[in-house]
C-alpha cells in the first residue's frame, strides 16, 4: 500500500510538472505623452516567429490581451501614422512585464512615443527658393563597433523651397542635410571637358549652411514637437567628373549608382532607413562619365541581378573615390561574383546531454544596403548561406538554446563577434565558426526609488567591465526595461565582471548617449557572473550626466 501511495504521489508530481501553467491576461489604456488616451492602437505580445496575441484599443484607449504565457513578456503598441499605416511609422511604445500563471493584470497603461516633425526652407546664395531637393535628417549611431552617420526620414522641397520631415525620434541629435537626392543619371555625361565651363554643383549642405556633418548644428526634439524655420542655405561648388570603366563581363541587368560615402542608409535604433541613389544601367562597353559632383568622398556601387528579384545579385562591387580639386580619370571597377560562405556551430566545453533539438537562426544583414542572407544551423553542426555578395554585413544570431550564449564568432583568423563580416576578405572558403557556451549565468536587477518603491519602465544597462573603449562598449552592452515590479533579468551571459546602471533617461547607441554611459560607468554597481551564477543587484535610477 505504501509503495502504491509513493508511486501515485510521484505520478501526480510528474503530471503537475508537465501540465502547462494557466495563461495570463493584461489590460490597460494606451496614452500619449500628455496622458490623453489613443484609439485604434495595435497592442501585441509576441509568442514566437509568426505568432502573437493582439488587440486594438477602443475609443477610450482601452485594450485587453488574453491567452498570454506566464513569464517575462514584452508588450508592444503601434499607432497608425498620418497615412493610416501601422508598423513602426506612427507613434509607438513598449513595456516589459512579468506574469504569473493565471494572473489578470489590470491598469497596465502604455505611453506611446510621439515622434516629432521638422520643417523649413532651402534657399540658394541669392536667398531664392530651391525646389526639388531632398532634405534628410541625419543621425549618428554605433553599429557593430563603428560609428556611422545614417540617413533617416526625408522630405522634398516644393516650388517655394519648403520641406517637411516627419518621424523624428525625440531625445536624439539630428543634423539636417539638403542635397540633390536621387535624380536621373546619364551613364556618360556630356558636361564640358573644361571645368571652368561647367555649371556649379549642388553640394550636400547641413543646417544652416555647413559643408560637413561636423560643422552643422544639431536639432534635438521633444516628444511630439514640431520644429519650424530649420532653414538651409545650399552650398554650390566647382563641378567635377569621374570617368572610367566598369568591368566584369556584365549583362543587360547590370546597374550602377553613386552617392556620397557618408551619410549612408542603414539601421537606426530598432529600425532601418534605406534611400535610393542616383544611378543608371551599365553601358555595354562599361564606360561611364559622371559629372556635377562636388568635392568629397563618393561610393560607387555596381550590381547585377539574376533572373529573379533585384536583390538576387549575381555580381557586386563597391569602391570609394575621393574628389579634391580635379576630375578623376581612368578608374576601373570590376564586379565580382558572389562568394561562398559556410561554417559550423560548436560547443565550448561539454555539449548538453541529451543534445538540443533547437536550430540557430542566422541572419547576415548588409550594413548600408538591403542585401541579406538567412539560414538555420543545427547545434552542433554545419550551415551554409550558399553564396553572398562581397559587401559588409553584421551577423544576427537568434533562437539560442536556454542557458546558452554566443561565446565567439570567428571568420578566417579574426573575431567578428562585435564587428562586421566582409565575405571574401579572408582566405577563399574560410569557414565562419560560431561557438556557443553554457558556462555563464544571468543578472537580476531590482530598481527602486529612495523610499523603496519599485520603479517600472526604468532602463537597465549592463556593461562588460573590460570594454576597451566606447565603441566596443556599445557593441557589447545589454539594455532592458524594468517590469511593473521594478525587476529585470538578463539572458545568459558569459562569466566575468559587469557594471550595471539604471536610468530614466533615453538609452540608445548615439555617440551622445554612449559617451554619457561611458563616463557614468564609474558610478554603476559591479557584479560578477560565475558558472551557473545568478547575481542580483539593487539599483536606484540616476542621471547619466
Amino acid at each position: 500500500m505504501v509503495k502504491l501511495l509513493v508511486v501515485w504521489i510521484a505520478l501526480a508530481v510528474a503530471r503537475s510538472q508537465d501540465s502547462p501553467k494557466p495563461e495570463a491576461s493584461i489590460s490597460g489604456t494606451v496614452i500619449n505623452s500628455d496622458g490623453v488616451s489613443m484609439k485604434d492602437v495595435q497592442v501585441s505580445v509576441s509568442l514566437g516567429p509568426g505568432k502573437s496575441v493582439t488587440a486594438v484599443s477602443d475609443a477610450a484607449g482601452r485594450y485587453s490581451l488574453k491567452g498570454i504565457p506566464p513569464g517575462q513578456q514584452r508588450v508592444v503598441a503601434s499607432a497608425p501614422d498620418r497615412e493610416g499605416r501601422i508598423g513602426g511609422f506612427g507613434p509607438n511604445g513598449m513595456r516589459q512585464v512579468t506574469l504569473r500563471g493565471g494572473e489578470e493584470l489590470t491598469g497596465f497603461d502604455i505611453r506611446l512615443v510621439v515622434r516629432g516633425r521638422i520643417a523649413g526652407k532651402v534657399v540658394d546664395q541669392n536667398n531664392e527658393p530651391v525646389p526639388g531637393l531632398r532634405v534628410v535628417a541625419v543621425t549618428r549611431e554605433y553599429n557593430a563597433g563603428a560609428l556611422r552617420a545614417v540617413m533617416t526620414s526625408a522630405g522634398i522641397t516644393d516650388d517655394l523651397g519648403e520641406y517637411v520631415i516627419d518621424r523624428i525620434e525625440p531625445g536624439r541629435a539630428y543634423a539636417v542635410m539638403a542635397d540633390r537626392g536621387a535624380p536621373r543619371l546619364s551613364a556618360y555625361s556630356d558636361a564640358p571637358l573644361d571645368p571652368a565651363l561647367r555649371r556649379p554643383a549642388v553640394a550636400p549642405t547641413y543646417y544652416p549652411n555647413a559643408r560637413t556633418l561636423e560643422g552643422g548644428e544639431r536639432v534635438v526634439m521633444r516628444d511630439g514637437e514640431t520644429r519650424e524655420s530649420i532653414d538651409i542655405k545650399i552650398a554650390r561648388t566647382p563641378s567635377f567628373c569621374i570617368e572610367g570603366r566598369i568591368a566584369g563581363g556584365l549583362g543587360p541587368r547590370a546597374y550602377f549608382s553613386i552617392a556620397p560615402a557618408q551619410p549612408s542608409s542603414g539601421s537606426v535604433g530598432t529600425g532601418a532607413s534605406y534611400h535610393g541613389n542616383p544611378g543608371a544601367i551599365v553601358p555595354p562597353d562599361g564606360k561611364i562619365r559622371l559629372c556635377d559632383l562636388a568635392p568629397g568622398d563618393y561610393e560607387l556601387v555596381v550590381s547585377e541581378s539574376g533572373a529573379g528579384t533585384f536583390s538576387d545579385l549575381v555580381n557586386f562591387a563597391t569602391a570609394v573615390l575621393s574628389i579634391s580639386d580635379r576630375d578623376i580619370a581612368n578608374f576601373n571597377l570590376a564586379a565580382r561574383p558572389r562568394v561562398p560562405l559556410a561554417g559550423e556551430v560548436t560547443w565550448f566545453g561539454s555539449a548538453p546531454d541529451p543534445p538540443v533539438e533547437t536550430k540557430l537562426r542566422l541572419n547576415m544583414q548588409a550594413v548600408t544596403r538591403t542585401n541579406r542572407a538567412n539560414t538555420e544551423a543545427p547545434i552542433p553542426g554545419e550551415f551554409s548561406f550558399g553564396s553572398v555578395p562581397m559587401d559588409e554585413y553584421r551577423m544576427e544570431i537568434s533562437s539560442l538554446p536556454s542557458g546558452a550564449y554566443v561565446k565567439d564568432v570567428v571568420y578566417g583568423d579574426r573575431s567578428v563577434l562585435l564587428t562586421t563580416i566582409r565575405p571574401g576578405a579572408a582566405m577563399l572558403d574560410a569557414p565562419l565558426r560560431i561557438t556557443l557556451a553554457r558556462d555563464g549565468g544571468s543578472i537580476g536587477a531590482t530598481v527602486a526609488d529612495k523610499d523603496g518603491n519599485p520603479v517600472p519602465e526604468c532602463n537597465v544597462i549592463v556593461l562588460p567591465e573590460t570594454a576597451a573603449n566606447d565603441a566596443l562598449m556599445s557593441a557589447a552592452m545589454r539594455t532592458g526595461k524594468s517590469d511593473q515590479s521594478g525587476r529585470w533579468t538578463s539572458g545568459a551571459m558569459a562569466p566575468g565582471k559587469y557594471i550595471v546602471l539604471a536610468t530614466m533617461e533615453t538609452v540608445n547607441r548615439s555617440p551622445e548617449t554612449v559617451g554619457k554611459i561611458w563616463k557614468a560607468r564609474t558610478r554603476g554597481e559591479t557584479v560578477e557572473i560565475t558558472t551557473g551564477g545568478k547575481p542580483s543587484v539593487k539599483l536606484a535610477p540616476k542621471p547619466l550626466d
